[in-house]
Formats: C-alpha cells, structure tokens, sequence
C-alpha cells in the first residue's frame, strides 16, 4: 500500500494530462509551435488533482519569504542547471537520443515569452509539487531521508521518457530533493523555475554560453560550480543565524 501510495498519484496526473492532451488535439492540431499553450492548459488542469494529494508539512519551511535568500536560491537553480548541461554536453548522449531532439524541437519552438511562462514557471511549481511535495514526502515518511531522495531522483528522471533528460532531471532532482528537505516546498520550486528559465535564455539567446570554446567552457563549468557552492553555503548559514 505504502509503495502505491508513492506511484497513484504519478499516474493519475500522467492519465490526466494525457487526457486532457488528447481532448485539445481533438479541436485544435497539436505542433511544436502550439506544444506550450497544450502544455499550459494541461498543467493549470491537472494542478488541483495534484493539489489534493499534498500535505502542508507541520514544520515551518526555514526559509523566510526574503528576496536576498530567494536571490541565492535562484542562483544555486541556475548554477546547477549550466553545470549539468554543460558535463552532459561533454557526452554522446545529445545526438544519440532521437527522442530528446523531437522534446527540444517542442520545448523550443516557440517564442521566449510561452517558454519562460510554461517551462519556467507553470512546470516548475506541478513538477515540484507532485515529485517533492507529494512523491518525496510519501517515500521519506516510508523509507527515511536518503532513499526518498535517491528513488525520487530517479522517479522524476524516469519520467522524462528519454535519456538525456533522465540524466538531467535524476541529478538535479537529487538537489531538488535536499532543498526541498533543507529548505522547503518553495524553496525547491525556485531553484527549478531558475534552472529551467537560465536554460531556455541560453538556448535562445547565447547568454552564458561559452561559444565553442573550450577554455570558456571550463571556466564557465567551474565558475558556475563555484557559484553554486556560495550560495548554497549562503543559504545554509542564513537558515542557521535567522
């Protein structure tokens, strides 16, 4: 029971928008131009069915509603993000993976204002909500701390139905998990929203790319691991002297 307690709510929210993908496509051609408005309408759909399973922890999340402490967060999200697509880079797995590139093509195709608005926001708060709000929390009070956050890791990885993004999304899911546990629902659904938001601005912009250059893309690798690590320590002692 404990066991699907952890997968229903997965699988209702997959039923759900899968249903709900479905429907639209009945009145209106699904394409990787229009992908982002289906996306949004989906999630704003299955977002109350979500809801429902989730339990307010009883505990106060530790960190205050402060813009310097969100600042950091947000830093420590983007960080995470340029490093682990930068070392994901180094592999075959981009060009390997059919399956990624027919994603991106989606993720991608149109303009930056939906991107932002579905992938970094609207994604962002269902994704942790569900893996770290719901999932996370059902396999810690079943298991403890460091299983729920390896085997939500790899859930939410899974998920993602290819093989770059389980790699991605396993790794970053794994610090997802430790913000959530260190610092609360919100603070995890801000290092999500600045990964996936500092991702679409590389993508369509260049910003922080290091251009084909492999001196740039190691200082830009390091740099960003550097800065990743001051802020997390940032967060840590602030959550400590507040």
């Amino acid at each position: 029971m404990r066991l699907w307690g952890v997968i229903y709510p997965v699988a209702l929210y997959v039923v759900v928008t899968n249903i709900v993908m479905f429907l639209l496509n009945l009145v209106w051609k699904q394409t990787d131009e229009n992908y982002l408005i289906f996306h949004i309408i989906t999630t704003v759909v299955a977002f109350p069915v979500v809801r429902s399973f989730y339990v307010r922890p009883e505990k106060k999340e530790n960190v205050a509603y402060h813009y310097i402490r969100y600042l950091f967060l947000a830093g420590m999200g983007a960080a995470a993000a340029v490093v682990l697509n930068n070392l994901i880079a180094l592999t075959p797995l981009l060009e390997a993976s059919g399956t990624y590139q027919e994603v991106s093509a989606a993720l991608y195709g149109n303009t930056i204002f939906w991107e932002i608005l579905a992938t970094g926001i609207f994604t962002p708060v269902i994704e942790e909500l569900l893996y770290r709000g719901v999932v996370y929390q059902r396999l810690r009070e079943w298991l403890g701390i460091v299983p729920a956050v390896l085997l939500s890791a790899v859930l939410f990885g899974a998920m993602h139905m290819n093989v770059v993004q389980f790699v991605y999304a396993g790794l970053i899911g794994l610090l997802l998990a430790y913000v959530n546990e260190t610092f609360g629902l919100s603070a995890s659904i801000m290092v999500h929203a600045a990964g996936n938001i500092i991702g679409i601005v590389r993508t369509e912009t260049g910003f922080l790319s290091a251009g084909g250059s492999r001196m740039n893309f190691w200082i830009e690798t390091i740099f960003g691991l550097l800065f990743g690590i001051i802020c997390l320590l940032f967060l840590l002692w602030s959550k400590h002297t507040k």
